[in-house]
């Protein structure tokens, strides 16, 4: 499948997502955790850049990769939160925009080392991507991010 109208695909899928809840979720104080806000953030950041994308170099995607990709969401949300559908849908419409259209981290990043998944000289890293890649069904096997070296993480 074209990257093209895998993101008409994904664009028509999100629309009616209430994105406005995630958005608060930044700013909104009975949301303590900071990584739930860096999350919160993160994902609307994308949500955004879905609807201002443009493809102008237009690529193939292989579609076994994206069927793999929903099946390996759906047995994540089948395992750990039956029933949420509406999360299962925009995480997977999320996920598959970053790992095959972005080309960006599925997780939040910064331009620290010191954080779990960060920025560098031009690629991803993730701290836990070694030992995460080898859960049933990782989502790691599509992340762009790269592995951090032992040495790297001292």
């Amino acid at each position: 499948m074209k990257a093209s109208k895998l993101l008409k695909i994904i664009q028509k899928n999100l629309k009616d997502y209430p994105i406005d809840y995630l958005r608060n979720k930044v700013t909104d104080e009975r949301y303590k955790d900071p990584l739930t806000k860096k999350l919160a953030k993160y994902n609307t950041s994308a949500y955004d850049d879905i609807y201002e994308t443009v493809i102008l170099d237009d690529f193939e995607i292989k579609d076994n990769i994206i069927k793999n990709i929903q099946s390996d969401i759906g047995f994540y949300f089948d395992r750990y939160a039956p029933g949420d559908s509406e999360t299962r849908e925009f995480t997977k419409y999320i996920s598959l925009y970053l790992a095959l259209i972005a080309k960006k981290p599925l997780h939040p990043y910064s331009e620290d080392k010191k954080d779990e998944v960060y920025y560098f000289n031009g690629d991803y890293y993730c701290k836990g991507r070694v030992k995460y890649i080898h859960d049933e069904r990782s989502l790691c096997r599509y992340c762009v991010c790269r592995n951090v070296s032992f040495s790297a993480m001292f």
